[in-house]
């Protein structure tokens, strides 16, 4: 039983409350196991049994995803599916073709992507950045795609910025590198093409995501961005597409990430992902109404960082704050029961600009003073109505250390 006084939850970003039906999915699923044992991988009634539970959830997630129950390769969550999609993409489509050894990922991706560059470059590959607008939008420019080819191996761009939100022209990508190969089609349909990897964490739960319709060669999702316990996610990768893992062990899914599979937790992300897509359209236009109501009531100080004409999803807004000091503004929320995040990663005390609004063109002021608002299903007007509260005194926190007049400043749109 939790000791803490009564929360406002506004950083669903970050992760989600479990659901109710992923929590029972899990439990019956435990005890059912506990009752008759077995390891999927064994032959005898215990190992068929949680076989069968086995895929019969993988069969329930790639339907809820638009893929097929053969491409789901199932992890811990979307960090190891970016680490496997990129490193292992990149090193299975030079296996195809030695002359693929170009990386191409934009700026917004998550930390797991990005952390996958030394080790590739150690292996002979070089490492390219899409361009990042100033709008949050990745630049998807086809001429650079001709720069980029014919060596260019795999290409990774999120399908939603998880920091600012805005909508990524993933498809565009897939288009512009199917056009330059001459025909139409999956980037991935042949050796002679790049592949395609996308991060659809922070866009299952509000986006209408379909592997299969939207063309890439490997997918990412993290179990708990959508009320699955943690610890649950998994990589679609497209039939036929190279995957080299580099941990080798037991063989299991697919040979490229060995260990035991979490039965337990891949039929609760079944269940979490069945509620995700059946509700989502409520869930959605409920988001609206939140961030709508956040915008209507933003102090005089707080503008949204992205604006009103670029697509964004409905469960993050960024907003921009007229201070340096984000960590003052998150302990005087805090302090007050509001649950939010900064956009900028606070190190041994030390706070960062934001590595995604300086890529957008803004100053360094600017990168700092950010905060990021993320809303679920669960969420209430009484969420939102704290927040607004709490606001204009965390953010006079944050100024009273900046040490200048901001009678005066102003915060770009």
């Amino acid at each position: 039983m939790s000791c803490l006084p009564h929360q406002h939850y506004l950083d669903h970003a970050a992760t989600s409350p479990v659901r109710e039906s992923a929590l029972e999915a899990w439990v019956a699923t435990t005890r059912a196991l506990r009752d008759v044992p077995g390891n999927p991988a064994a032959l005898h009634a215990g190992g068929r049994a949680a076989r069968l539970l086995l895929e019969e959830a993988r069969e329930r997630i790639g339907a809820a995803l638009g893929a097929e129950r053969a491409e789901v390769v199932l992890t811990s969550g979307a960090t190891e599916a970016d680490a496997l999609a990129v490193a292992g993409g990149a090193r299975g489509s030079r296996g195809r073709d030695p002359r693929r050894t170009h990386v191409l990922v934009s700026r917004i991706e998550h930390d797991a992507v990005g952390a996958q560059r030394g080790g590739l470059e150690a292996q002979g590959f070089h490492w390219d950045l899409l361009p990042l607008g100033p709008d949050g939008v990745s630049v998807v420019d086809p001429g650079e795609l001709d720069g980029a080819e014919p060596g260019l191996a795999l290409a990774s761009l999120a399908l939603v910025c998880s920091e600012v939100g805005t909508v990524q022209p993933v498809a565009a990508l897939v288009d512009a590198l199917a056009a330059r190969g001459g025909t139409t089609g999956h980037p991935g349909a042949d050796a002679s093409r790049a592949l395609v990897h996308t991060d659809a964490a922070q866009a299952v739960g509000t986006l209408d995501v379909d592997f299969h319709a939207l063309g890439v060669d490997l997918m990412s999702v993290g179990g708990h961005k959508l009320g699955a316990p943690v610890g649950t996610g998994a990589l679609l990768v497209r039939r036929g597409v190279p995957l080299q893992g580099d941990r080798p062990g037991g063989g299991q899914e697919r040979g490229v990430r060995s260990g035991t599979v979490d039965v337990a937790g891949a039929v609760a992300l079944a269940a979490a992902l069945d509620e995700v897509v059946a509700q989502r359209g409520r869930t959605r236009e409920w988001m609206r109404v939140l961030t709508e109501r956040v915008l209507a009531g933003l102090p005089e100080g707080v503008r949204p960082t992205i604006g009103p004409d670029t697509v964004t999803a409905p469960s993050i807004l960024h907003l921009s704050l007229d201070t340096a000091h984000p960590e003052a503004v998150l302990m005087a929320m805090d302090a007050a029961g509001v649950m939010v995040s900064a956009g900028s990663a606070c190190h041994a005390g030390v706070t960062r600009p934001s590595t995604v609004v300086l890529a957008m063109g803004r100053s360094e002021c600017e990168a700092l003073g950010v905060l990021r608002v993320s809303v679920g299903d669960s969420t209430t007007t009484d969420d939102v109505d704290a927040l607004l509260a709490a606001l204009p005194a965390a953010l006079a926190a944050g100024q009273a250390l900046d040490g200048r007049d901001h009678t005066r400043a102003e915060v770009r749109a």
